[in-house]
Formats: structure tokens, C-alpha cells, sequence
């Protein structure tokens, strides 16, 4: 829904504890058996938190891939101003060997503020939020390292997901926006989401990535569709329905088919989807196979298809990953799972 290239900075954004670390490491643990090499960048966490990722990263088997750079709330601020970078040539390494590399920034927000402690205790004058002058440009200089190089220079990347904390979901203040400005895009997480128990509780209405389909496989954009606009209308087409309004047929349609979307996109912690299996749940969806399934019956059979692709049609799921354009027999195939699977689980129904 909101893709991500090499050699791209997506900005993680939202309030305290709605799930932007998650994200990160869900990001980290989908680069399982790629090749790429990732580095977590941990900035003036608690060491609760940060022993917390680490064991996660360990019970996953993602420390084999992984460097982990710490500099904890307790160290001095000079350290937590230095750590990103250190994460960043960390990263460079590794991309001038002609590797692919993930650096995640947790959290730009309090190295922006060990800054402003170190600039304020070197007397430098204040600005506005009290932050110096050339806070942008602390940031500018890290992210823009993000890049895919040329062919000729290795054909490495590094991609980067900084991430920012706002406050009561202001994301107009001075950091927030100046990060924003910085990136290709940024991933907006709502509280209110998260507490209604959708999550990960990105808001697709302020979320967006600039780069957009050109970071995607051909099926996957041709699956994907106008799926993220209509996950966008949901809200409103569920505030018509709220005050008895009448809607037409089609627009009946796609409230029902968006409702299924938002069970969909529902994940669980630490179990990225492979590209293969988000095709057919794109695919179920927008081609209205699952229209007859009751809505909280929807997260049960997209599992069923996952493990239908995983174990009988283990090709098909291959070729999904592997081709740039969803062929009529692929489609056919696809289709015919589908309907194998909402079949089988409609016979276990009482």
C-alpha cells in the first residue's frame, strides 16, 4: 500500500507507543534470506526497550544480518548526537561493497533534542523551540546518505526509515516537518487506530510515498490498484451508513468490499507477509472473491490462502514473486485457489 525502493527514506511517524518500532523491525525481519544487510540504530532509548528489540531480533534469527547500534538515555548527549552517523558509515560500509543495506534512525525526535542539549551547553543561540539554527541541516546531511548507487559504483543501497515521535498527533511541529521536507515520504501511525485495534494503525490518508508504484513489481501495482483510495473512503462511506443514508448498489460494493480490506491489512507483530502472499490477498479482494465471507471470518481465509499457496501451489506462488505481469494463467490459478479455499472454509462453517 505504501511502497518503499532501495535507496529511499520513509519517514515513521506518530504519538508514543502506536507502533513505529514495529514497523521497523517487521522491516527488518522481511530481509530474512535477501542479502541485505541491516543496522538499528537505537537513540537515547531505555534499555528495556533496546534489550527488548535485541531479543527479538535474536529470536527471529535477524542478529545474523543485523548491526545493532546502541546509545542508551543514560549516555551523555555528545554519544547520542553521534550514534545515527556511526549508524550511517555502519551502513556506507557495507553499500560500497555493492551491498544492500536497511538503516532504521529510532529516534530522530531525541537525537534533534541531545543536540539541542550539546548546542545549548556550547552557548550557541537558540532558535525557534529553542533548537539551533541548523538543526535541518543535522538531519539533511544524515538522511541524504540514502541513496542507490550506479552500476559502476557496486550497484549498492542504502535505505533509510528514521523515525519520529509527535506529540498528541501533532505533526506540524518544528521536527516533524522538517523530517518530513527531508524524506521521500513518511508512514503516519493515528493513536485513535491503534486504540480501535487496528494495526498496524497506519492512517493511508496521511501516509504516502513519493516514489510510489515505480518501487513495485508490475503485479503488485496492477493488483494494488485503487485499493489505498479506497481504503481512504471507508471512513466516510461508514459515516453515511451511520445516519440511515441510502447508498446505491455499487457504493453498497465497495463500503462491504473496503470493510474486508481493513480486516485484511490487520498484523499481527513479527510476521511479515512475503511479496507472493500480499498479491493474492490484494488480488482476492479487488477481484470480489471474497465479497460472501463475513467480515470477521476474512483474516482466517486469507491464512488459509497463504498455506494453500505455501504447501499445493508453491509454484504459482513463485512465479508471483518472480514475474513482472500477472498472466491470464497465473490469474486463472490465482482465481481457482481463491475459490477453492472461501469453498472449504464455507463447509467447515456450522
Amino acid at each position: 500500500m505504501i511502497p518503499i525502493g532501495r535507496g529511499q527514506r520513509e519517514l515513521i511517524i506518530g504519538d508514543r507507543s502506536t507502533g513505529k518500532t514495529a514497523i521497523a523491525i517487521d522491516a527488518i525481519l522481511a530481509q530474512r534470506g535477501t542479502g541485505v544487510v541491516c543496522v538499528y540504530a537505537a537513540i537515547g532509548q531505555d534499555k528495556a526497550s533496546t534489550a527488548e528489540v535485541i531479543n527479538l531480533l535474536k529470536r527471529n534469527d535477524a542478529m545474523d544480518y543485523t548491526v545493532v547500534v546502541v546509545s542508551g538515555a543514560d549516555s551523555p548527549p555528545g554519544q547520542q548526537y553521534l550514534a545515527p552517523y556511526a549508524a550511517c558509515t555502519i551502513g556506507e560500509y557495507f553499500m560500497h561493497q555493492g551491498r544492500h543495506v536497511l538503516v532504521v534512525y529510532d529516534d530522530l525526535t531525541k537525537h534533534a533534542d541531545a543536540y539541542r542539549r550539546v548546542s545549548l551547553l556550547l552557548g550557541r543561540p537558540p532558535a525557534r523551540e529553542a533548537y539551533p539554527a541548523d538543526v535541518f541541516y543535522l538531519h539533511a546531511r544524515l538522511l541524504e546518505r540514502a541513496t542507490k548507487l550506479h552500476d559502476r559504483l557496486g550497484g549498492g543501497s542504502l535505505t533509510a526509515l528514521p523515525i519520529a515521535t509527535t506529540q498528541a498527533g501533532h505533526i506540524s511541529a518544528y521536527i516533524p516537518t522538517n523530517l518530513i521536507s527531508i524524506t521521500d515520504g513518511q508512514i503516519y501511525l493515528d493513536t485513535r487506530l491503534f486504540n480501535a485495534g487496528l494495526r498496524p494503525a497506519i492512517d493511508v490518508g496521511l501516509s504516502v510515498s513519493r516514489v510510489g508504484g515505480k518501487a513495485q513489481s508490475g503485479i503488485l501495482r496492477r493488483v494494488a490498484g485503487d485499493l489505498k483510495l479506497l481504503y481512504a473512503q471507508l471512513h466516510e462511506l461508514e459515516t453515511f451508513t451511520r445516519f440511515g443514508a441510502e447508498l446505491e448498489t455499487e457504493t453498497r460494493v465497495r463500503l462491504e468490499r473496503g470493510r474486508r480490506l481493513r480486516e485484511a491489512l490487520k498484523q499481527p507483530r513479527l510476521k511479515p507477509w512475503r511479496v507472493g502472499h500480499e498479491i493474492a490477498l490484494f488480488f482476492a479482494i479487488r477481484s470480489g472473491r471474497l465479497d460472501a465471507v463475513p467480515v470477521e471470518d476474512v483474516p482466517a481465509v486469507l491464512d488459509a490462502l497463504c498455506r494453500r499457496l505455501d504447501l499445493v501451489d508453491s509454484d504459482l506462488l513463485a512465479r508471483l514473486e518472480r514475474d513482472d505481469e500477472l498472466d491470464e494463467q497465473s490469474a486463472e490459478r490465482l482465481t481457482q485457489a481463491c475459490a477453492a479455499v472461501v469453498r472449504e472454509f464455507g463447509g467447515l462453517k456450522p
